[in-house]
């Protein structure tokens, strides 16, 4: 018997076999979808600041495939309150992109994002609290003289709390004797400048949190000898 095949057909049958062979078209196994996350540590998410000011911490994301960092992929970051800067960046050759965020200027819950196209995880969510620079109720501290009734120079109260982002201001009340706020760890809060009589105010805003402890040059000493104080400095409350 005298088989004749038809010229096309024979085309499409050899076509067929070779894809086959080479496993039915597959060009390779396909890449996983890179995934974006917050750096694990040092991330700069849940931070609070003054209104309208940057943030100590800037924010950081890091970008891994597998894995594996992934080097030079554009992650670009965007808020409704306040700027980033900058708002597009590459990631480092460790995987990590980062922004600096300065606040809105309204006092309360702030959110920024970084987004990468197509990435598991985009867009990653930072949230802020912005907190009114102005002094607050309860942040005053009178600078107060000694008298001929017994009491010694002194600050008024000794010790306040307040939360993170507060400025204090310190208001001299007499003009008997000299007096200037000096931190006991010669930062925080920054010295008021010489020794002043009154009437006249100070005042520094605490952006980190923690226990400061300050004194006056003439009259009191490191370690709370004297005319001396503290504020002590904490997180809002969510």
């Amino acid at each position: 018997m005298r088989i004749v095949w038809n010229g096309q057909r024979a085309l499409a049958l050899a076509a067929v076999a070779a894809l086959a062979g080479c496993g039915g078209g597959d060009s390779g196994p396909s890449q996983s979808p890179a995934v974006i996350v917050k750096t694990p540590t040092k991330s700069g998410d849940a931070q609070s600041g003054v209104v309208g000011e940057a943030l100590p911490n800037g924010l950081k994301v890091i970008v891994t495939r597998d894995g594996v960092a992934v080097p030079q992929v554009e992650v670009t970051s965007s808020t409704a309150n306040g700027s980033l800067d900058p708002t597009s960046s590459q990631t480092d050759d460790n995987g990590v992109a980062g922004s600096t965020w300065t606040l809105g200027d309204t006092p309360g819950p702030q959110t920024a994002t970084a987004i990468l196209q197509d990435a598991t995880g985009s867009p990653v969510t930072f949230t802020a609290t912005a907190i009114s620079g102005l002094p607050q109720p309860g942040t005053q501290v009178q600078v107060i003289s000694g008298d001929a009734g017994g009491g010694a120079n002194r600050f008024s109260p000794t010790d306040i709390t307040v939360n993170v982002g507060t400025a204090v201001t310190w208001t001299w009340v007499d003009e008997v004797a000299a007096h200037n706020v000096v931190p006991d760890d010669g930062a925080t809060p920054q010295t008021s400048g010489p020794l002043n009589v009154g009437p006249r105010t100070y005042s520094y805003t605490f952006n980190t949190l923690g226990v400061f402890h300050y004194h006056c040059q003439a009259h009191g000493s490191a370690g709370g000898g004297g005319m001396s104080g503290t504020v002590t400095v904490v997180a809002v409350a969510p």
